[in-house]
């Protein structure tokens, strides 16, 4: 659970950084959260989103700066 809600808030602010400097368009960005969250409520997709997000956050975890 606390790894889905870093990776909502880091998108979010991504979204945001893209709107505001220009690369992505408000309505673009809705359209895009609106398509992630279906995608994330698929059937057959959830399971592998989520596997997606928990083995990315395991792999960054690791990484030794």
């Amino acid at each position: 659970m606390a790894v889905d809600v870093a990776v909502l808030l880091l998108l979010g602010i991504v979204i945001v950084f893209l709107c505001r400097g220009g690369g992505l368009k408000p309505g673009h960005a809705v359209v895009c959260s609106i398509f992630g969250l279906y995608l994330a409520g698929t059937w057959n997709v959830s399971p592998f989103v989520k596997d997606v997000t928990a083995s990315v956050a395991n792999l960054l975890s690791g990484l030794k700066l």
